[in-house]
């Protein structure tokens, strides 16, 4: 994902309102419509019709680096643990979900929609509708793509691979938004002070984040940046390692694994 995407989703998140829709919330709407037309036998598209343009690269990141693209460089990918929140919550049809809308989230992106709902359900059997529906489309457009990333770049020497899930929750839009997508952007850039991230309707909410946070987080990054190496074991094959990033930090072996899977290679068209 492009940083002008993630600044624009940032956005909408800072400005949305449970009292009214913005324009972007309106175009989210509207695009819904249009991932049963961009999608053949061998690709979809991995915006999932959220995009009104819904313009993408001819071969995605994954299949480059797998061919030996970027093989020297290291990589630090990782995804928010609500990450579809963004495109429910506050467009009021996270709480309304019901079975229909869960499969029909599974459908656009998965060539075995109903192995995969059932999938979910089964690592997940206290989520409601909403929180099926909203973890299917974070993994379709951030979850799945991140772990074939991981993957790819983990099996090409010599550079590392780190991996990360941020689960800090954001309270905003009456304690719905969670930890959505973009939410961590201000933690990674320390800017979580800014006063047009938070409140009731603000990307962060109204409770403050925990102290310390936004500091280690950044300082996380910044030592990427300088050594490649972000403080935590590297990303491979085997253990998966991840850090867990909330209040407390905690690396995690291959987490959500049968979720992972049902996204592998082998089991969806884009791969």
């Amino acid at each position: 994902m492009s940083e002008a995407s993630s600044v624009r989703a940032r956005t909408a998140c800072a400005r949305c309102s449970t009292q009214a829709r913005s324009p972007v919330s309106t175009a989210l709407l509207a695009a819904s419509a249009s991932s049963r037309l961009l999608r053949t036998e061998t690709h979809y598209d991995p915006l999932i019709g959220l995009s009104p343009f819904s313009l993408v690269l001819d071969e995605q990141p994954a299949v480059s680096v797998a061919s030996g693209a970027s093989a020297d460089v290291d990589l630090l990918v990782g995804t928010t643990t609500e990450e579809g929140h963004l495109y429910l919550v506050p467009v009021d049809a996270f709480a309304a979900s019901d079975a229909a809308d869960v499969t029909r989230a599974a459908t656009a992106p998965h060539p075995s929609p109903l192995d995969l709902v059932e999938t979910y359900r089964a690592s997940r059997p206290r989520a409601t509708s909403g929180e099926l529906r909203s973890a299917i489309m974070g993994d379709a457009l951030f979850g799945a793509g991140s772990w074939a990333l991981a993957e790819a770049h983990a099996s090409r020497a010599p550079s590392s691979t780190f991996a990360y899930e941020f689960a800090w929750r954001s309270e905003a839009l009456d304690g719905q938004l969670g930890a959505t997508h973009a939410v961590e952007l201000p933690f990674v850039f320390d800017t979580t002070g800014l006063p047009v991230l938070n409140g009731p309707n603000a990307l962060l909410g109204p409770r403050r984040p925990p102290t310390g946070l936004a500091t280690r987080m950044h300082e996380a990054w910044v030592r990427f940046a300088r050594t490649g190496d972000p403080g935590w074991a590297r990303y491979d094959d085997r253990r998966r390692s991840t850090m867990h990033i909330d209040a407390e930090w905690a690396e995690v072996e291959d987490p959500r694994s049968e979720e992972r899977q049902a996204w592998s290679a082998d089991r969806r068209p884009w791969g």
